[in-house]
């Protein structure tokens, strides 16, 4: 079996002209926001301060210094903000070839692995989401968030 590979900037434009790709990076960036707002609510009715514009990977760091986080925790509050990351900063960075491949790929990649891809940012919406409600429903008052 052959496959017909495409260019990695070839592979950009073909996510770029996704409308579910690029509805699903704007899920990411809002529910990342909402994350972000959640995570200042829970710090604030801890006592624990934090700079107004902190991003999400300083709020995270904010909750592993107060040790809110079990090792579990740290390890899914670290994943979603280093995937959050990369799709907001190194996404063109990769397929433009500046970046070597590392969470995602980007060699060997065919026009429906732009379902891949869209199905991926789909699942970390939902996880953004998942952690955001989590936040908000949290009792500042036990000893551990997550």
């Amino acid at each position: 079996m052959t496959f017909d590979f495409i260019e990695p900037g070839e592979f950009f434009r073909q996510l770029k002209d996704n409308k579910d790709f690029c509805c699903g990076l704007g899920r990411v960036m809002l529910a990342a926001g909402m994350l972000e707002t959640t995570l200042r609510h829970y710090l604030s009715a801890r006592s624990i301060g934090y700079k107004r514009t902190a991003t999400l990977g300083r709020l995270v760091t904010k909750l592993k210094e107060a040790e809110l986080l079990t090792e579990n925790g740290e390890y899914h509050f670290d994943d979603i903000t280093q995937k959050r990351n990369y799709l907001a900063h190194n996404l063109y960075g990769l397929f433009s070839k500046e970046l070597e491949e590392t969470i995602l790929p980007r060699e060997q990649l065919v026009s429906i692995d732009v379902s891949i891809f869209v199905e991926k940012v789909e699942t970390l919406a939902d996880d953004f989401l998942f952690f955001s409600n989590l936040v908000a429903n949290a009792d500042p008052s036990k000893t551990k968030l997550l």
